[in-house]
């Protein structure tokens, strides 16, 4: 599920970064901003979901 989840990350992020010059027109600078911190969220999440994952792996 994580490898899925990352998978699906890697091709949303892809195509946000192929139309960015068009989303930057159209949200602005202010907007892409949000974008920007919104999918560094996301990457920091399954970050910690994997590292949580295998800590609890090593511990065991």
């Amino acid at each position: 599920m994580i490898l899925i989840g990352i998978l699906i990350n890697l091709v949303v992020v892809y195509i946000v970064l192929q139309t960015l010059k068009w989303i930057e027109r159209v949200l602005g600078k202010g907007g892409l901003i949000i974008i920007r911190k919104f999918f560094g969220v996301i990457l920091i999440a399954i970050a910690v979901k994997i590292f949580g994952a295998n800590v609890a792996g090593f511990i065991k």
